[in-house]
């Protein structure tokens, strides 16, 4: 068998073979195609349909996939330049254990990078026949020079010929949005094949441009049985070049191609094309012919035996009269051959890997197949340049949708190109029993987080310009722990932060990580940062310097901000919406008014100021509402909002602050707001003026950054003055530079018909209740697959909504053990430990 690499010399994206020919390569973006949206996945078949059929005219074409470095310590480099002075160490700290938990885990990460070859010789460019008889003898006498090993030079002439068919198929391959090759890459898309696995097949940092150089390496096929032994100067590495044997008789929706790019380990994927004639000497026409002459001889002969016709062969019949149809019709039919190729860094890995892909190609009906003894030809077949040829072995005869429907060109990458990672895109089904970490090493696709996109217009794929997010679901499910994970990132960066805690629990468990020694000793920059930056306000109505805190006369500067706030506040702590109280509503509204006139005088006052005018009223109706306000105020929590302006309103100017606020009584999210008890509902009244102050801290500035965390979200929903606060929040957004970080239960709580201000990123939790409006919200389809995918949702697992509109099923896990630690919420006990331990 004799052998020979292709290689002969490279322009720019053109290739001219050591035979001559030349191929012209194009690389383009994989598109993100969820396997929930059938919608979404036709719309990709039909599109690369019409592709490959405007390829018909130049007859040979090549489809590659090959891994492609992420450039993962260059890209976290960038992203720590955004970080802010005061937590330079802990950012650095992270970035560098991200680097090392990633190459640990993944050796390197890498990206899907799609490849398009065209052969442009034996095409014609010329518009007369003078010109086309010149080219055709150019080409005899390419191949005679290609005998003795002479090459094409590129001169003017080639240049005017094949720049004019390069041209032509750039048009063709705009349909994918693809690009041109540069000259370094294609020689490194060369180069690649003999250095698999190694680091070097992802650099570009290299200066060989000869055959040579760049297939310095020795193939051994002897070494592992069925393997490729490649061994280089940068390594070696061990490699398998499975050939698609077999598909099922329907090739439709198999997405081979697709499912390979899940696993936890890079896979390529090589097609090498041909398109058949259909008629003629050499055409399909005449070999249908034969064939259906032989199958109705066999047919006879069994019928003549008086036996029955095989199932295969009264198929093989259906399967020539329909390709007999399609000649007739002038469909285009493709030869084709297809190989996935994996490697590994021992021969053991490399096994490994090859049964994975035979087991998965397996559930999809597809046969793939070892080739044991043809792998030094099918790695020399698979070179850029080969065309295919008389192979009998593996090769296909399909239509354009045949290539289709293995969904090429596709990537399920979910999260921001760069930041910190909160977790990783993961398929795995069975995870009973699996701790995040042991799930997070089958996937090797991080979800990184920037905080500093959200609200940049200028990033050309970005489908949403909030800077908002939002963490839904039910209780129990992990949205504190997601949220908290996030909010350590975004207060990396320039600016302040402010988490609100209506249940008191996040500095404690801050407090107990950065005063225990061990953390103190292993990791010094977190503990260090968050001792200096991290700090608590906790509110007790018991102090009296907390008292009228949260008076709206206190902290809202703004006059008519605090009289809409204060009428919001009497109107929570007493129903003035009978007619009966038509006097006492107006007593109120006279004496905000008259309360904010001594204000603007310079007076100290509060929202008890009010109630003493009223209670100064000759009417004994308004006396008496009075009374009740301020006996439900006094002793009560109330008093952080009510008071005579003898405190400060709040005012937090530290980079971090934890707010919370002793005494708190919230209902659960189920529980009707009529049932709610008295202590209950001044909990929520007091979480109102918490969202108000949090709108205001987001609009102090508009140059510096600001982000705000606010849990237990949903408490807003449950009155007509909370709905108006969360979205006065959530409208501060983009023009002042705020995200809003709200933890909610229910996704209908992330968008209202007349509120434009949305969310940039929704993390959604199963539930229950919800399946339906959880998938129309993320642009699923509401179908039965789409509900049972849900359903199954294993646990620390959610769905992700991106900033460019990519919804995926991605595993929340920190790495970080200190953070992970300050981000719990449930201490383990020893019963739970135990349960754990003897699970089966």
């Amino acid at each position: 068998m004799k052998l020979k690499q292709p290689f002969g010399k490279v322009y720019k994206n053109l290739l001219v073979t050591s035979s001559n020919e030349v191929w012209a390569y194009f690389t383009c973006p994989s598109e993100y195609v969820i396997g929930q949206n059938r919608e979404t996945q036709e719309k990709h078949k039909r599109k690369w349909n019409q592709f490959l059929q405007s390829l018909r005219r130049f007859e040979d074409f090549e489809l590659f996939l090959n891994p492609n470095s992420y450039n993962l310590e260059e890209r976290l480099a960038a992203f720590a330049q955004d970080f802010d002075t005061k937590a330079k160490e802990m950012g650095n700290n992270v970035v560098k254990r991200t680097f090392e938990t990633l190459e640990s885990q993944l050796s390197i990460i890498t990206t899907e990078k799609f490849y398009i070859g065209v052969k442009l010789s034996g095409m014609s460019a010329a518009a007369s026949m003078k010109g086309k008889f010149q080219e055709l003898l150019d080409g005899c006498i390419a191949k005679l020079l290609a005998l003795n090993h002479y090459q094409l030079s590129v001169d003017k002439e080639f240049l005017h010929r094949f720049r004019l068919l390069e041209a032509e198929i750039f048009q063709l391959v705009g349909a994918v949005n693809a690009r041109r090759l540069t000259e370094t890459e294609l020689l490194q898309a060369f180069r690649y094949n003999y250095t698999r696995g190694m680091k070097a097949s992802y650099t570009m940092d290299f200066v060989e441009k000869d055959g040579y150089s760049l297939t310095d390496t020795i193939l051994n096929p002897t070494k592992e049985q069925g393997l490729l032994e490649l061994r280089s100067f940068e390594g070696t590495t061990f490699i398998a070049m499975l050939p698609i044997h077999k598909f099922a008789p329907n090739l439709a929706f198999n997405h081979v191609v697709e499912l390979m790019q899940s696993l936890p380990f890079p896979v390529e994927f090589r097609l090498k094309g041909h398109f058949e004639p259909l008629k003629g000497g050499r055409g399909l026409k005449g070999k249908s012919s034969r064939a259906g002459k032989r199958l109705k001889n066999s047919a006879r002969e069994t019928l003549s035996m008086g036996d029955t016709e095989m199932k295969s062969s009264q198929f093989n019949r259906y399967s020539l009269t329909d390709l007999n149809n399609k000649i007739d019709l002038k469909v285009p039919i493709i030869k084709w051959l297809g190989v996935f190729c994996v490697f590994g860094h021992s021969a053991e890995e490399c096994r490994s890997r090859v049964r994975t892909i035979l087991s998965m190609a397996q559930s999809r009906n597809v046969e793939v197949v070892k080739g044991l003894a043809d792998q030094v030809f099918l790695f020399h077949k698979f070179l850029l340049g080969h065309k295919t040829g008389k192979e009998k072995n593996w090769l296909h005869y399909t239509t354009v949708e045949g290539i289709s429907e293995m969904m090429i060109a596709v990537d399920n990458r979910i999260g921001d190109n760069v930041g910190i990672p909160i977790g990783m895109v993961s398929e795995l089904k069975n995870t009973r029993n699996l701790t995040p970490k042991e799930i997070a090493q089958t996937s090797r696709k991080p979800v990184f987080l920037n905080p500093s996109i959200g609200n940049q217009s200028d990033i050309a794929d970005k489908k949403a310009n909030s800077p908002h997010i939002a963490i839904t679901g039910p209780t129990g499910n992990g949205k504190s722990y997601l949220a908290k994970f996030i909010f350590f990132i975004y207060v990396l960066m320039k600016g302040k932060g402010l988490y609100v805690d209506p249940k008191s629990e996040f500095f404690d468990w801050i407090t107990q990580v950065i005063q225990d020694p061990d953390y103190q000793n292993d990791f010094p920059a977190t503990c260090s940062f968050v001792k200096e930056h991290f700090h608590q306000v906790r509110l007790d109505p018991e102090k009296e310097s907390n008292k009228g805190v949260l008076d709206p006369f206190c902290f809202i500067q703004n006059r008519v901000a605090a009289k809409d706030m204060a009428q919001d506040l009497f109107e929570e702590v007493y129903d003035f919406t009978h007619a009966r109280e038509k006097k006492s509503r107006l007593a109120m509204l006279d004496g905000i008014e008259e309360v904010l006139k001594e204000r603007d005088k310079g007076k100290r006052v509060g929202l008890l100021h009010v109630v003493d005018t009223m209670l100064k009223n000759t009417n004994e109706e308004v006396q008496d509402t009075a009374n009740l306000i301020m006996k439900s105020v006094q002793g009560s929590i109330l008093e952080l909002a009510f008071s005579y302006g003898e405190n400060d309103g709040l005012n937090l100017d530290k980079k971090v602050t934890v707010l919370e606020v002793l005494g708190l009584d919230m209902p659960r999210a189920e529980t009707l707001s009529s049932d709610f008890s008295a202590t209950q509902r001044k909990s929520v009244m007091l979480m109102m003026c918490i969202g108000k102050f949090c709108e205001l801290f987001g609009l102090r500035d508009r140059v510096e950054s600001t982000v705000v965390l606010f849990d237990e979200a949903w408490l807003f929903n449950i009155s007509k003055n909370g709905r108006a606060i969360i979205k006065a929040m959530r409208r501060v957004g983009r023009s002042f530079n705020n995200t809003l970080i709200i933890v909610t239960q229910s996704v209908k709580d992330t968008a209202e018909e007349d509120d434009t201000g949305n969310f940039g990123r929704i993390f959604a939790y199963d539930d229950k209740d919800e399946r339906e409006d959880i998938l129309r919200h993320l642009g699923l389809e509401v179908s039965d697959e789409n509900r049972e995918w849900l359903k199954n949702l294993p646990k620390y697992h959610c769905l992700y909504l991106d900033l460019r509109g990519r919804v995926g099923k991605m595993l929340v896990y920190c790495p970080f053990e200190e953070l992970h630690q300050m981000l719990q919420t449930v201490k383990a006990n020893h019963s739970a430990t135990v349960e754990m331990a003897f699970a089966t």
